[in-house]
């Protein structure tokens, strides 16, 4: 796809977190942290938009000394990081997160369900393929997660081995249509959400809250739930070892994460250009 925008002003920098600004459990590289902290110096507003939850983010927030407000929950949610207050929230329909649960149950998994900051599941045994994962975040056992829901998610996924995520993420597509926006950007969940919820629409809304517009927002990602961010934004870069759908959605690639891309891109399409 040609560049859109490659040499224009950006205001507003969105950077997708795993695969994308670190490589998974590993922490920031220097040369990335040091771009980012130039990019800010000079007056441009520099964010992050990932599928976890706002306390998942917030080593990387005070790490990097981020001020804008942070996209979670996959654009769910966002979070003014100075307050830590909600600004913007839409969960899941009631009566649609049943359904993913049972559609779950039915293949055999389990499903997980986020409302604020705690994370709740039915079933957590060591045996679980995900089990370090959900200790790690904390989840807590309900027994019945239909009995225990009775308001809807800010968020829902369902825990899938590693090879039948994007399978089990094409069924829940085909199951829901319209009513579910379906994606991933973990190797082991399939995520949900409202059909205009994704991280395009909350830069979308980030945008107009902040007045920048669209044509001059910059977003990098590497994965399924990149995709509306990507085409939402003013440039959309891919980095090299992004999923190839999203590779050839992207107006332009960069190194992959493990070589620095997000610092590759920002000197390239940022700070290059600013002055």
């Amino acid at each position: 796809m040609p560049v859109r925008t490659m040499h224009r002003s950006f205001r507003l920098v969105v950077i997708d977190v795993d695969g994308t600004l670190v490589d998974r459990n590993h922490p920031l590289s220097p040369a990335v942290r040091t771009a980012i902290a130039r990019t800010q110096a000079i007056g441009v507003r520099v964010t992050l938009a990932s599928g976890r939850m706002y306390s998942l983010l917030r080593p990387f927030i005070e790490e990097l000394e981020l001020r804008t407000p942070v996209i979670c929950y996959g654009g769910a949610q966002i979070v003014n990081p100075l307050t830590c207050q909600v600004l913007y929230q839409r969960g899941v329909p009631l009566d649609l997160a049943r359904a993913v649960i049972l559609a779950a149950r039915q293949r055999g998994l389990t499903a997980r369900v986020y409302i604020g900051e705690r994370v709740y599941v039915e079933g957590l045994a060591p045996d679980h393929f995900n089990y370090d994962a959900l200790v790690r975040i904390g989840a807590e056992d309900v027994g019945d997660l239909l009995a225990f829901l009775t308001d809807e998610p800010t968020h829902l996924a369902i825990d899938v081995p590693a090879d039948r995520t994007r399978q089990v993420v094409t069924e829940m597509r085909a199951i829901f249509g319209d009513s579910l926006h379906v994606t991933t950007g973990h190797p082991l969940l399939a995520e949900f959400s409202r059909p205009d919820v994704h991280k395009g629409s909350a830069l979308a809304w980030l945008a107009a809250h902040l007045q920048i517009p669209p044509a001059e927002t910059l977003a990098i990602g590497d994965d399924w739930n990149d995709l509306e961010m990507l085409r939402q934004a003013g440039l959309g870069i891919a980095v090299a070892n992004a999923h190839p759908d999203v590779l050839a959605a992207a107006d332009a690639t960069v190194p992959a994460c493990r070589d620095d891309g997000v610092a590759v891109a920002l000197e390239r399409f940022v700070l290059g250009h600013s002055h």
